[in-house]
């Protein structure tokens, strides 16, 4: 099975356990600490940020003001929710690193069950006489062009970032303000290699649902221990990375609001930066669509373990006579489907609509402070003069 996105959130630090057995724990353990502790000492940066004298920022007459208005205001928030949400990820999952490490190996053991399952149930008595291919994933193909459309836009975006910031001869850059409003945006954009992560694992999930289903001339009895061990896995998950999917998620919502606000406020203003504007559509659009892909994940497994359930009865008339369709309707377990209940909600497409109102309402507030800025910055020029 495809590693990629195991490979690249291990060296940004959300996998601090190895992928393979024999694979030495140095590197994504270095690598969880090195980020933690870039996020950390990039807080300790805000205060003397904050109180630097303006002129040094670049500031003018209007600057001045635009220190304390709700525009400059939210590029700090927008900072310190990367911050907070880059490092509480990687802290939990490095202190919960044992638990992640149990359920990566239950995974994998899945994973190969799975393998043997699907090569009884589709391989030929010719090809069984073969080496039998590698089992692979319908979903893989997708995920890959997804991750190197992803390595473009980081290139793009933070590369367009970094330059616009340091080039502009109006910003009046100093190390710690280069630190505090280029840095964080940087982190929470590498942060988008989180739900890539989680996609992975829900790839499988979904495959091995598929072929559960697809398995009509395999019998029930064989189908449900795979099933049984797949809702394990799926508890497991949802236990190592529940909390971290409720902060991913809040943080992807702030990221649109934020976003959102900055190419409304940009567009009203003389001077309009079209490359920040272009920067912070593309944001959007990408953010909304990963939290879409993962509520969409999270519907289909939903889905499809009601339909894998439903399979079972219905078939059981078809592969059972009456007396063994009453032996196995009797001593087999009730199924139950499988659910991403994190503390908090349960990640499905009912999400959006909550999500699409938390968006609009924030945005809304937000764009009234902005207008009541312009108002008091208008009257105090107006008083000056």
């Amino acid at each position: 099975m495809g590693h990629h996105a195991l490979r690249l959130s291990q060296i940004l630090g959300y996998f601090p356990v190895p992928i393979k057995n024999g694979n030495r724990t140095l590197l994504p353990i270095t690598s969880t600490i090195i980020f933690c502790l870039l996020g950390v000492g990039n807080i300790h940066l805000f205060i003397p940020y904050l109180s630097e004298d303006p002129s040094i920022k670049g500031a003018t007459r209007g600057g001045r003001q635009l220190v304390t208005s709700t525009y400059y205001s939210t590029i700090l928030i927008k900072g310190a929710v990367h911050i907070f949400a880059v490092v509480f990820i990687r802290v939990t999952l490095f202190l919960n690193r044992e638990e992640l490490s149990q359920f990566y190996g239950e995974f994998n053991r899945l994973v190969e069950t799975f393998s043997i399952f699907s090569r009884k149930a589709n391989i030929s008595e010719e090809a069984k006489r073969k080496t039998p291919p590698a089992v692979g994933n319908r979903y893989d193909r997708r995920l890959r062009i997804e991750l190197i459309m992803l390595y473009l836009l980081w290139i793009a975006f933070i590369g367009d970032m970094w330059e616009g910031y340091l080039a502009n001869p109006n910003k009046g850059v100093t190390l710690i303000s280069t630190l505090v409003i280029v840095l964080p945006p940087t982190l929470g954009y590498l942060h988008a290699i989180f739900p890539y992560l989680l996609i992975f694992f829900l790839n499988w999930y979904l495959e091995i649902l598929c072929e559960l289903r697809a398995s009509h001339f395999t019998l029930v009895d064989t189908r449900i221990p795979l099933y049984n061990r797949l809702s394990t896995n799926v508890s497991s998950f949802v236990r190592v990375f529940g909390t971290c999917i409720v902060i991913d998620m809040a943080h992807s919502v702030m990221r649109i609001v934020f976003c959102a606000y900055f190419v409304a406020s940009s567009a009203s203003t003389p001077f309009v930066n079209v490359r920040g504007m272009a920067s912070d559509v593309f944001t959007v659009v990408a953010y909304c669509y990963l939290v879409f892909t993962i509520c969409s994940k999270g519907a289909q497994l939903e889905g499809k373990s009601g339909d894998f359930i439903k399979s079972c009865d219905d078939e059981g008339d078809q592969l059972y006579g009456d007396g063994r369709l009453y032996f196995v309707k009797s001593c087999r377990p009730r199924l139950t489907k499988n659910y991403l209940d994190t503390e908090y909600f349960r990640v499905n497409l009912g999400l959006i609509t909550p999500i699409v109102g938390t968006v609009i309402t924030n945005l809304i507030v937000l764009m009234q402070f902005q207008n009541g800025d312009k108002t008091r910055v208008t009257n105090c020029v107006h008083n000056e003069e």
